[in-house]
């Protein structure tokens, strides 16, 4: 993934069907059921539901940023599953467009901040690296400020240290740097697969095969995934990448 995986920042509830929203639910209750779907997005059409949900409730509390960001979140995660680049676009516009009023409502909401920064970042993969660097600047803004508001957050970390990795050495990228951020990523959230992932490639660039070895094994190990609804592909891809190793 370009400069982006996006696991944290999500409450973790028990798995199950989806349910529908009762009437007069508590906000907060909506908010956690909403949480719950997309955590376990890789079932069946969970993600939709949350969509559902979260639209609903727009409906009625506009300006509720934890709802607009969590909508942004979901929204992003549905462009990502499109395969048209029409599509993904929309999504990603849209996405941002929420995610941009959640900062606006809640400057203070870390969450806010990272979906924000992952959307820009989503939309800039789609259009070409080098037609995006404009957003590095932005996209590094919003990053810094989700670990001023939380400095333990491994997503934005994360982040930082693919988008050092993929850039360019002329717009600023720096594979060692990039390393570096990973593992701490990595560091503050040891059940996050795509940090390791992430890590492994980081340090594949480098040369250091014994320690991306290392990093990709550690995702086998994981028992509480961060993001349970990207945990089976973060092991798919960790086992792709063993068997490229020497």
């Amino acid at each position: 993934m370009i400069f982006l995986a996006a696991g944290a920042l999500a409450v973790m509830c028990a798995a199950g069907p989806a349910a529908a929203p009762v009437a007069g639910a508590a906000a907060a209750d909506i908010l956690a059921e909403a949480d719950r779907l997309y955590l376990h997005r890789d079932q069946g059409s969970n993600l939709t539901a949350a969509v559902t949900l979260l639209e609903e409730r727009l409906r009625v509390a506009d300006a509720d940023p934890q709802v607009l960001w969590r909508l942004g979140r979901c929204l992003v995660r549905q462009g990502e599953q499109r395969v048209d680049r029409a599509g993904k676009l929309a999504a990603y516009d849209r996405a941002e467009s929420l995610l941009r009023r959640a900062v606006d409502l809640d400057p203070r909401a870390a969450s806010a901040h990272y979906w924000f920064g992952i959307a820009m970042g989503r939309r800039g993969e789609t259009r070409g690296i080098l037609r995006s660097l404009f957003l590095v600047g932005p996209l590094r803004r919003e990053m810094h400020a989700v670990l001023e508001l939380d400095p333990k957050h491994g997503g934005a970390h994360h982040v930082l240290g693919e988008m050092l990795r993929e850039l360019p050495a002329f717009a600023g990228g720096d594979k060692k740097a990039a390393a570096r951020e990973l593992e701490t990523a990595a560091r503050l959230e040891p059940d996050e697969a795509a940090h390791f992932t992430a890590l492994a490639q980081a340090y594949l660039d480098l040369g250091r095969r014994a320690q991306a070895r290392a990093a990709l094994e550690h995702v086998f190990t994981i028992r509480s995934p961060v993001d349970p609804g990207e945990y089976v592909e973060d092991v798919l891809e960790a086992r792709e990448m063993l068997k490229k190793l020497p």
